[in-house]
């Protein structure tokens, strides 16, 4: 039971720091919403995946 007790209280070990994420919230217009749910589903992303490729194209930033 204690070895239970030890592993469950143990962090785990991350080789990397993780990216900071931004916690912000956007509205889209209801027609731009939905074509870039369409696509995102053509690509079998969820819409955010999608929008968030399309970011980093756009800044040019990769990774």
């Amino acid at each position: 039971m204690d070895q239970l007790k030890d592993s469950l209280n143990s962090k785990p070990v991350t080789n990397e720091t993780p990216a900071p994420r931004i916690s912000k919230s956007y509205t889209l217009k209801q027609n731009i919403a939905n074509k870039l749910a369409r696509r995102a589903k053509e690509k079998e992303l969820t819409a955010s995946r999608y929008l968030e490729q399309l970011l980093k194209k756009e800044f040019n930033l990769n990774g």
